[in-house]
């Protein structure tokens, strides 16, 4: 009998949790929709297989399983054609399981002329990868950036010019950014952090920054 309450007490959580997830979700989505609004962006709760199939050339779309986009905001931030979206994935299995979810600002670059690159916060694996060859591009000139990130790309020497004393710089106050670029278009995100709604505009402007940093060289 004692079996049987505990089971159904199991049960009566995770039924629990899982419609609170849901409710959240509908919440966010609602409050997300009334921001789009006063941007004037458009807004799809739902993102299709052609965007999907558009982010793949990025590394951040090409990990894991189980991907998913939401929540698409499409509009111009300070005159630059931006997509803003929800994007979730996950790695490992079962137990070992990990989803990923994080808030994504795409703008349209091709006017800027930049070097592909691939940036983000260095970790164990990116430390392991440098023993085998894979190249993480430092700079003596600023030690701080080259500790706490992992850039690479394809020409080194476009990307060194790229991330020059300002842009290192302001990477140097700035914790936890990611950013891609595929010669077309940038990516800003924060590993596995959605930006709340009251937070979106904060948002879109540091992306517009980096941006704007680069637009300058």
């Amino acid at each position: 009998m004692y079996v049987l309450i505990l089971v159904a007490a199991t049960i009566a959580v995770v039924i629990g949790i899982f419609i609170g997830v849901l409710y959240a979700n509908r919440q966010r989505t609602q409050a997300l929709k009334s921001m789009a609004s006063s941007l004037s962006f458009t807004f799809s709760e739902k993102g299709d297989d052609s965007l999907m199939g558009q982010m793949s050339v990025f590394h951040l779309f090409s990990q894991g399983y189980g991907r998913r986009i939401t929540n698409v905001f499409t509009g111009k931030f300070n005159l630059v054609p931006v997509t803003l979206m929800d994007y979730k994935y996950t790695t490992g299995g079962g137990k070992d399981s990990h989803t990923w979810n994080q808030t994504v600002m795409v703008m349209d670059c091709e006017k800027l002329q930049l070097p592909r690159f691939i940036l983000h916060p260095e970790n164990i694996f990116d430390k392991i990868g440098s023993v085998f060859g894979r190249k993480d591009i430092n700079f003596d000139t600023a030690h701080v950036f080259s500790k706490r990130y992992f850039l690479r790309g394809d020409d080194e020497t476009a990307v060194r010019g790229l991330f020059n004393a300002r842009v290192l710089g302001y990477f140097e106050q700035h914790t936890g950014l990611s950013m891609e670029c595929d010669g077309l278009r940038l990516i800003y995100y924060r590993t596995s952090k959605r930006i709340v709604p009251d937070k979106l505009q904060a948002f879109l402007q540091e992306g517009y920054e980096l941006y704007d940093f680069f637009k300058v060289r």
